[in-house]
C-alpha cells in the first residue's frame, strides 16, 4: 500500500482567499495536482512545468482559480465531472473572463463510480454531497490495492460517502470542515461540514487513519479550530499551506 517517494503536498487549504492564505490545491507524486485554487501561487514556474495531470473536484472558483493561468504555459490533461468541465469552458475560459484556452488542455470526463489511471496512480472516483456536482478521489499505486490516500470533495455529511471511503481503508483522508458547529445550518445549506461531522468519519475510518482537515473559512477559523480541538482526536490534523506527507 505504501511506496517509496509517494508524497502529498498541500499547496492551499483555505475555504476562501485571505491574506497569507491560499485556496485548494493538492500536489501528488508524478506531476499530478488536485484542484487549482493555489496552483498559480503555490508552485514555482519550474514546479508548474512538471504538472501534466489535473483532477478537478468541482467548478467553484476557490478550486479552479489557477487553471486559466496554468493553461498559459502548460498543456495538461484535465479530468473532471462533465458539468465541471462545461462550467470551466463556458464561464471561466469564455473569452471574456479569461481567453478561450480550451485548446491548451485535453479534457477528460470522469464521473462517480468510474476509475482512471493518472500519473502512475489508480484513482477510484466517488461523488460528494455539495451544491454542484463534486467528486471524491481514492488513490492507490496499482489496481486492487488498498489506497494510501482519499481526497474528499466539498461535501455536507453524507453517510453513504463516508462508508464508501472507509471501505478502501485509506491511511490518509483529506476531508473538509468549513464552518464551526455554531454555523451548522449554514454549512448544510452550502454543502459543507462542521467539526462534529468528523465523528462519523473517525468512527468509520478507524483509529489509525490520519484525518487531514482542510477548507476552513478564514472568517470562522478560530471557532472551527476550537471545535476541532474539542474532539480530542490525536489522529486529526488541521492542514496548513505547504504541509507535506509521505504516503
Amino acid at each position: 500500500m505504501h511506496g517509496p517517494g509517494l508524497r502529498l503536498r498541500a499547496l492551499g487549504v483555505a475555504g476562501a482567499p485571505a491574506p497569507g492564505r491560499l485556496t485548494t490545491t493538492f500536489e501528488l507524486t508524478g506531476g499530478l495536482i488536485v484542484d487549482t485554487g493555489a496552483a498559480a501561487h503555490g508552485l514555482s514556474r519550474t514546479e508548474q512545468s512538471g504538472i501534466g495531470e489535473i483532477l478537478l473536484s468541482h467548478a467553484h472558483l476557490d478550486h479552479t482559480l489557477g487553471l486559466p493561468f496554468l493553461l498559459a504555459s502548460l498543456t495538461p490533461r484535465v479530468h473532471g465531472h462533465p458539468e465541471t468541465l462545461a462550467a470551466v469552458s463556458e464561464s471561466l475560459l469564455d473569452g471574456r473572463i479569461w481567453p478561450s484556452l480550451q485548446h491548451r488542455a485535453e479534457w477528460v470526463e470522469i464521473e462517480p463510480g468510474g476509475q482512471t489511471s493518472v500519473a502512475g496512480w489508480e484513482v477510484d472516483v466517488l461523488g460528494a454531497s455539495h451544491t454542484v456536482p463534486c467528486l471524491t478521489f481514492l488513490f492507490a499505486t496499482r489496481a486492487g490495492m488498498e489506497g494510501p490516500l482519499a481526497i474528499v470533495g466539498d461535501t455536507r455529511l453524507d453517510e453513504d460517502l463516508v462508508a464508501a471511503v472507509a471501505a478502501v481503508r485509506p491511511a490518509h483522508c483529506v476531508v473538509e470542515v468549513s464552518y464551526p458547529d455554531s454555523e451548522a445550518e449554514t454549512a448544510v445549506r452550502y454543502g459543507h461540514q462542521t467539526p462534529r461531522d468528523l465523528r462519523a468519519w473517525r468512527e468509520a475510518l478507524g483509529p489509525d487513519c490520519l484525518l487531514l482537515v482542510t477548507h476552513l473559512k478564514p472568517q470562522h477559523e478560530t471557532s472551527a479550530r476550537s471545535d476541532c480541538a474539542a474532539l480530542n482526536d490525536p489522529r486529526l490534523r488541521i492542514l496548513s499551506d505547504g504541509d507535506v506527507f509521505e504516503l
